[in-house]
């Protein structure tokens, strides 16, 4: 099975007042960083995400620094979900033997996946059909109202959900062409879950963070250095 990647960067950076996925780690854009992890565990080619106004620039700057793999930049919607669903459009229009392919779904703001990780969520696909990265629920989980807490839920079989969420590509194909499809969920599982296809969780290694606030920033540009100083070209 040959495996495509749809890294979802389309977003306009309502919390952090920029878009962080342009945000430079370590020298590269955080876009990037995780093109080339998804490109070192195995994917075999991507197609980008990006806002609409962007893809001149973004184009231009894979031309200038060519990606280890080939990549097609596409123009995202409003939300994640439409911004998925544009770029699976367009890899459609491509990939001929949708039986064969799996795509790997991943957060351009999650930079750190490990390669190693990204192998062992493929690898998993391709034996189930669907997979994804996430780490167990080690905290205790509270229920809040209004600030208040309500209630304790039990962390047992809780999961922290993460990507790449990786799926046949049959499968996408059928639930984003259906007229049921949803587009306001936040990741892709909850799509493929509710058409009933199986999907088997892959436990993250390492960190995968996603880039969400001020704070995450901060932390991302000091790990960045310590993974990548120095090794920006």
């Amino acid at each position: 099975m040959e495996f495509y990647g749809v890294v979802v960067a389309g977003g306009k950076g309502t919390r952090l007042g920029f878009a962080k996925q342009y945000a430079l780690l370590a020298g590269k854009p955080m876009w990037e960083r995780s093109v080339e992890a998804l490109a070192a565990g195995g994917v075999r080619r991507i197609w980008l995400v990006v806002p609409a106004a962007d893809i001149d620039v973004i184009g231009q700057h894979i031309k200038d620094k060519p990606a280890p793999i080939a990549v097609t930049v596409v123009a995202g919607g409003d939300s994640r979900a439409e911004s998925v669903a544009n770029g699976l459009r367009e890899l459609f229009a491509e990939v001929s033997d949708w039986s064969q392919a799996g795509v790997a779904i991943h957060d351009a703001a999650r930079p750190f996946v490990a390669p190693q990780d990204v192998r062992a969520v493929l690898d998993t696909a391709r034996q189930f059909g669907g997979a994804m990265l996430g780490q167990a629920c080690v905290d205790t989980m509270k229920k809040v109202e209004n600030g208040r807490v309500t209630g304790t839920v039990a962390r047992a079989g809780l999961w922290h959900a993460q990507t790449p969420q990786v799926f046949r590509a049959d499968w996408l194909q059928r639930v984003y062409a259906s007229p049921q499809v949803e587009l306001e969920v936040t990741d892709d599982a909850s799509l493929i879950e509710h058409h009933g296809y199986p999907i088997h969780m892959v436990l993250a290694s390492g960190f995968n963070g996603k880039v969400t606030t001020a704070a995450d920033m901060e932390f991302a540009k000091w790990l960045a250095e310590r993974k990548w100083g120095g090794q920006a070209e």
